[in-house]
């Protein structure tokens, strides 16, 4: 499993690429773990997944809720029909919202952040 990391318009984008099975989820957990301890928004870009078993959707909500216990934020685009609807099923779709591609997803988080931000002060 590829996973390219960058950071764009104030969120970090995870590409990942290949099949989100056991070994690409024992390839991707270190980089995970450590991106949702350190990031506030998160893109998990899974456009080019071809397959995601319950591994790689573990991986995922742990992030997510890391995520969310330190007041961050993650979202999904670009995935396909099939890792959606494994994703659905799982309920994942209940703490993460999906977009079509990135630009969607950064925008959404950077708006829920500013206010969450807001509230706070």
């Amino acid at each position: 499993m590829d996973m390219a990391v960058t950071d764009a318009e104030g969120v970090t984008k995870i590409a990942l690429e290949g099949r989100f099975d056991v070994a690409g989820a024992n390839e991707v957990n270190a980089r995970f773990e450590e991106i949702a301890n350190r990031a506030a928004c998160v893109v998990v870009d899974l456009s080019k997944v071809t397959f995601i078993a319950s591994l790689g959707v573990r991986t995922l909500m742990v992030s997510a809720r890391t995520l969310i216990r330190r007041s961050g934020d993650m979202a999904v685009c670009g995935a396909t029909e099939g890792v959606e609807k494994v994703l659905s099923s799982t309920g994942f779709d209940e703490i993460v919202n999906f977009y079509p591609d990135f630009s969607s997803a950064a925008k959404a988080l950077t708006r829920r952040q500013d206010q969450f931000t807001t509230k706070k002060a």
